[in-house]
């Protein structure tokens, strides 16, 4: 991790411990209630009569959505589109932030309430602790009032806050604003979501909020608690509360009560949710009866649902060293799944890239196990994998056999392929990768590196027992790890070679001379980069050889912050899905066809020759065409 010392707001949503994930559902209903303001922030234009004030070089608060909004040390749940200001992202002046709502008149209301969906984690930094206050300005803005202070939260979800605007009534031309600070340091940020204004009338009791984590370690037991709040004008005295995870219905109620108008109530099950294996689960919170009532006025903030993924924090003795690891194995994932190792980079953690990664999503709809290892402290306190970097000469850990130990372990333990085992990782985790196809190539089918390269020593002793398949996606501006190389080890972390010749490299060693070039389609052109694929092949072998390169990319995790375009995890996956079902022995290398080859056409549809160096389209007999360039 590189912080430098604050950030802004423009590409934020992201959790600070990447995963995962919980949805609010929290409307108020238009018949129920008198609406002064309502903004959920889905159209794609900054909505009307809204405004900001900011002195941040990035724009400040930015509509989006939490794969666009997010960033490396900020992730964020997921909640359809909002806005925000990030100041991990841009690490500058966040200290003037404000999004001020339209001008409210509240000379004729008694009481109004302001609701909001919420992402802040209050996060402290070098120093420095970011601030989130509700203001307001009763002479259009010349002047502000602190009207409440957000609390922040570590749990990685949104949460309901509820704000009592009964002080400012009588007055016309009423500005509300939301106020990030940054305490003039690099920290975090603050997302907002359905914005409501309203004029409580009537029985309305709502959810406010479910302290329920994303992410759990199982076996764990879970206690269901949270907050109701009172939104309308009656006295609350007893309502009901139920909870399911789609199986049984747990239900209690409580009675005895006094909640006033536009007070809150903190509650709390008596059943616990018991989690026994690792997998998603889907928790719906909910209250009835209240009052003994059928209904109230708004029965759209009587459930909450969250989404919890229940992962396995597992350790394992290597050598003289405990190892951790995270393993996710979900409902989906049927006897003998693929299983695929991702790997943190420098500095980082397992919880990390499992949380902006994504891939316990992916794990879900394809069916396949995760395992996230943990990267053991170098003699500078920081995490890693052991690749043999210049400034890390004295490190003796060996991570390729702690992986091997690790997968042993784990396809002992679970029903998991023998030869459907992969590797990705980021920087340090990528770079990890390359040592792995070259030192453990009969446990690993492929690998896929993400901003990784290979040390020019390790390729100089690569000599794998099986062909595997190598996925690279890189950034041709990224300033860690270069596009183009560092043979002469400018930076110590030892020489290495360009992302070309590395491609070159393991493309001549398989004797892979089919290439396919498509550019991706442009898909977010406000990102600065677009991606290029070139695809080596060679009829009846199983190794495949691709190449992403992100023009205009960064070290960056694609899908997740940097580029847009495409999800690296999802690109990820599909290479390992779409290979042969075995690795191939170098040594035993034999070509064979499932289908005939039928023509060969050029561009303008006409029959040729095979040739070099131009672009060819060979049609075949189940139907498929593909489209090549055999290079020289």
């Amino acid at each position: 991790m590189a912080q430098l010392p604050y950030l802004t707001l423009q590409q934020i949503m992201r959790t600070k411990h990447f995963f995962l994930v919980l949805f609010i559902l929290f409307n108020i209903d238009n018949s129920a209630q008198t609406i002064l303001i309502s903004e959920d922030f889905e159209a794609p234009e900054f909505p009307p009569n809204w405004i900001q004030q900011t002195n941040a070089t990035d724009g400040g608060w930015i509509l989006g959505t939490s794969s666009s909004l997010e960033s490396e040390y900020w992730p964020i749940a997921s909640h359809g589109n909002f806005i925000a200001t990030n100041d991990d992202a841009c690490d500058c002046d966040k200290t003037l932030d404000y999004l001020i709502m339209p001008p409210l008149d509240l000379t004729s209301s008694n009481s109004a309430v302001l609701q909001f969906e919420n992402y802040f984690d209050g996060g402290s930094l070098f120093g420095g602790t970011e601030v989130a206050t509700i203001e307001y300005s009763l002479d259009n803005g010349v002047s502000w009032s602190v009207l409440e202070e957000i609390e922040g939260t570590e749990d990685d979800n949104w949460d309901s806050q509820s704000i009592d605007l009964s002080s400012l009534a009588g007055n016309s031309e009423v500005l509300i604003a939301f106020h990030y600070y940054d305490d003039n340091n690099w920290l975090f940020g603050w997302g907002i979501d359905d914005v409501v204004v309203f004029e409580p009338e009537g029985l309305d009791l709502g959810i406010s909020s479910v302290n329920i984590p994303s992410i759990v370690g199982a076996p764990s037991n879970l206690n269901i608690t949270g907050t109701v709040t009172n939104n309308g004008l009656e006295e609350i005295n007893s309502f009901d509360l139920a909870w399911t995870d789609g199986g049984m219905d747990f239900n209690t109620t409580l009675n005895g009560l006094s909640i006033p108008s536009l007070g809150s109530y903190d509650f709390s099950h008596p059943d616990e949710l018991n989690i026994n294996l690792s997998g998603t689960i889907e928790l719906t919170v909910s209250i009835s009866n209240i009052n003994g009532m059928p209904s109230d006025m708004n029965e759209s903030n009587n459930e909450w649902i969250s989404t919890i993924q229940a992962v396995e924090y597992g350790e394992l003795i290597d050598g003289d060293i405990t190892r951790e690891y995270i393993y996710y194995h979900p409902e989906s994932a049927s006897d003998q799944c693929p299983l695929v190792f991702v790997c943190h980079g420098y500095t980082g953690s397992a919880q990390g890239i499992m949380n902006y990664s994504e891939f316990n999503a992916l794990a879900d709809e394809f069916g396949f196990a995760v395992c996230y290892p943990q990267g053991s402290e170098d003699s500078f306190g920081n995490t890693f994998f052991n690749v043999g970097y210049d400034f890390q000469n004295g490190e003796s850990v060996n991570d390729v056999a702690f992986i091997q130990n690790l997968k042993s372990h784990l396809q002992s333990n679970y029903s998991l392929s023998s030869s459907d085992v992969f590797c990705t990782g980021l920087s340090n985790g990528g770079d990890f990768c390359y040592m792995l196809a070259c030192q453990a190539s009969t446990d690993f089918k492929a690998v896929a590196p993400v901003a990784g390269m290979i040390l020019q020593e390790i390729m100089d002793d690569c000599n794998p027992e099986n062909e595997v398949s190598i996925f690279e996606i890189h950034g041709t501006e990224d300033n860690v790890t270069y596009y183009e190389g560092d043979p002469n080890n400018d930076d110590n972390w030892g020489a290495y070679p360009s992302i070309p010749s590395t491609i070159d490299f393991w493309t001549t060693l398989f004797e892979l001379d089919i290439l396919i070039n498509e550019d991706i389609p442009d898909i977010a052109p406000n990102d600065g980069s677009t991606v290029s694929s070139d695809m080596y092949s060679q009829e009846g072998s199983c190794s495949e050889v691709w190449l992403y390169t992100v023009e205009g990319g960064g070290h960056d995790w694609p899908g997740a912050f940097g580029n847009m375009d495409i999800s690296a995890s999802r690109e990820i996956w599909t290479f390992f899905d779409g290979l042969c079902e075995s690795p191939v022995g170098i040594e035993d290398f034999t070509m064979s066809k499932s289908r005939a080859l039928l023509r060969i056409t050029d561009i303008l549809g006409r029959e040729v020759q095979e040739e070099k160096n131009v672009v060819l389209f060979y049609l075949y007999s189940d139907g498929s065409v593909e489209k090549r360039v055999l290079i020289e």
